[in-house]
């Protein structure tokens, strides 16, 4: 077959012209494109556009910092240590801030192009194993997909990942067809910069390596021998790069990135729930979550340790739990197997399904992962056939496939598991979701009713199952839509109107967490009226009670007593905050004014010189300094 003249339809009847293969290629980017930009422009009007926070503003600082040579703390650690998290998709966005001078709307534009591309990569790969009919709606399938439009337009993973899966598969098999080994390498290649995007990829390492003696039992030994050398070392390429790189400049052997362990530990542990992304008893914020996971595995060993020893000593603590209730592990497997497979997107960084509404473009298209999965489903006798071509070829590439899906699949329900996760499926889901649509049509056309019926009766049982939120996940997560709009209200100054959601939401209880209390007592102090002094000492005491060891109310409560010039109660406040927070400059700050107030001055001048070794030009700092001067001068 000259794959460069013509591409086999389906069962091998007709081909396909070039210029019409690509005519329908270029019509795919397009309605992709059409799609990802309505979108686009319609979040650009909401007022939270351009607030990141989580994991986008980690991604984002770090680029910044990749991008201009400037380290700020706390990202200069990311310089000279070993990658926590992996590290390729800051590296993209670095190189398009440097491009851009900085411009976000760029990346934004870059990114659903390259998201439009994906949708075409899905309808030419599905084209290859199936035929035009089901490569077009595969690649309108992906083109209409809320969910991956959604993550082409934030400063995520899966907008890199489902380019690099959809490229590395389309490589292969172009690569296999044509027994050329520069496309071997380039297919490896994409593996391997998947895996530094996202870790668990390695898990797949050794499947298309064994796989091409298999699937390319025809060809002379050596050939097959050479092929699976050249691939497999196009895979290890980028892993093993930043592999020596983090021995190099951090000084310890970390395979990619040494978040592995705590992330093991989120999703197997006593108080998990396969899917909340946050250790027990750490902090909620971003680097106060990681200096908590380093802090405790360090004092439980009584010493340093390198982030490698970081990651042991968290899957260390997994491990011990899965052995010691192995009963209530199997339940949490349950568990994540079920909220990776149903139809609710789990939240992570941001309730996205929950606030879908917002959106026209969103809403307009009823798509769901239930909706593909159902017909995926009902699919496997045609995914497993294979039509096209080369038939052997083709259902070898499509058994590949399918292990791809049942080893990523299983790396996630390893971890735990966020609707972002499993992005990189949806292709390959809507790809068996199309066969299954093209495969109907065919027994209708054919009048072959029973077989049509059967395959619409499947599909119709497997649909309401998978809609089902037996997790009450889109039920629990309006809540945290609720808190994320007052927080957004706040971040754009319209303080009153945060004030009056939180108190709302307060008021409700439907949301037991300390953040509603620790975002109201910061816009009471942020309104800054008289009356708010005392709401916020009133609220974060009475939050407290909940939450004793949460530093933030801890904050706020020190605050509260400083505005009602209670210095003893201050001063409680600030020391467990402190034991908590030891390099806080502003909390040192208030408990100097604090010690100087009770005429403390020894302590005064030693909390200074404390702050003072930690971050000497810090304006808190300054300000100890004026306030122990003001100090020793004589009285009047």
């Amino acid at each position: 077959m000259h794959q460069s003249h013509h591409l086999s339809a389906e069962n091998g009847a007709a081909h396909l012209p070039a210029r019409r293969l690509w005519s329908y290629a270029l019509l795919v980017f397009l309605a992709a494109l059409a799609y990802r930009t309505v979108f686009l422009f319609e979040a650009a009007s909401k007022p939270d556009f351009e607030l990141v926070y989580m994991d986008m503003e980690y991604n984002l600082e770090w680029a910044r910092c990749m991008s201009t040579g400037s380290w700020p703390e706390p990202y200069a650690r990311l310089q000279n240590e070993p990658y926590f998290r992996a590290p390729l998709y800051s590296m993209f966005l670095a190189a398009l801030l440097k491009i851009s001078s900085g411009n976000l709307w760029f990346i934004r534009v870059v990114q659903i192009l390259l998201g439009s591309f994906s949708c075409m990569l899905a309808y030419l790969l599905a084209c290859r194993l199936y035929g035009l009919r089901t490569g077009l709606i595969t690649g309108f399938l992906c083109a209409g997909y809320w969910v991956m439009a959604y993550f082409d337009t934030e400063f995520l993973l899966p907008v890199l990942l489902v380019f690099l899966a959809l490229a590395a598969f389309c490589l292969l098999s172009l690569a296999m067809d044509r027994r050329s080994l520069f496309l071997a390498c380039l297919s490896g290649l994409m593996f391997g910069l998947f895996s530094v995007t996202r870790p668990n990829m390695l898990a797949f390492f050794p499947v298309p390596v064994l796989w091409i003696f298999l699937a390319a039992r025809s060809w002379p030994r050596r050939r097959q021998a050479c092929f699976a050398l050249i691939l497999a070392a196009g895979f290890a390429l980028p892993p093993l790069a930043a592999t020596v790189r983090n021995r190099v400049t951090g000084g310890d052997w970390v395979v990619v990135a040494s978040q592995g362990g705590v992330n093991f530990y989120i999703g197997n542990n006593p108080r998990s729930n396969g899917m909340q992304a946050v250790v027990p008893g750490t902090r909620a914020t971003w680097w106060g979550g990681y200096e908590d996971t380093v802090a405790t595995a360090e004092a439980a060993m009584g010493r340093p340790l390198r982030p490698s020893e970081v990651s042991d000593y968290w899957y260390r603590r997994a491990l011990e739990y899965i052995r010691s209730s192995p009963g209530h592990w199997l339940k949490l497997t349950a568990r994540k197997c079920a909220a990776l497979i149903g139809s609710v997107e789990i939240p992570n960084n941001e309730p996205y399904e929950a606030r879908r509404g917002e959106f026209i473009s969103q809403s307009a298209v009823p798509l769901n992962f239930g909706v593909l999965l159902a017909l995926f489903v009902v699919s496997f006798p045609r995914l497993l056939k294979g039509e096209g071509g080369s038939s052997e070829s083709r259902r070898s590439m499509i058994a590949l496939i399918l292990m791809f899906m049942a080893v990523y699949s299983a790396t996630i329900v390893a971890f735990f598991v966020t609707g972002r996760y499993r992005v990189p499926l949806v292709p390959f889901v809507a790809m068996g979701a199309a066969a299954a649509l093209v495969q109907w049509i065919d027994f209708l056309r054919a009048r072959r009713w029973g077989k049509a019926l059967c395959m619409a009766a499947v599909a119709i049982l497997l649909f309401p199952m998978l809609q089902l939120d037996l997790l009450h996940v889109r039920r629990g997560t309006m809540g945290f839509v609720r808190l994320t709009a007052a927080q957004d209200s706040l971040e754009a100054g319209r303080t009153d109107e945060a004030i009056a959601a939180l108190e709302k939401l307060r008021e409700e209880n439907i949301l037991a967490v300390p953040e509603v209390d620790v975002s109201l007592a910061r816009a009471y102090l942020q309104r800054g009226r008289p009356e708010d002094r005392a709401a916020v000492l009133a609220l974060s005491q009475n939050s407290l009670e909940r939450h004793p060891d949460n530093a933030e109310l801890l904050w706020y409560a020190a605050v509260g007593h400083v505005e009602g010039r209670n210095w003893a109660g201050a001063e409680e406040m600030i020391r467990r905050y402190l034991a908590q927070e030891p390099n806080d400059v502003r909390a040192l700050h208030l408990a100097c004014l604090s010690a100087l107030q009770q005429d403390r001055r020894a302590d005064a001048e030693a909390l200074y010189r404390r702050a003072a070794g930690l971050e000497s030009n810090h304006p808190a700092v300054r300000d100890m300094k004026k306030m122990l001067e003001r100090a020793r001068e004589p009285s009047p």
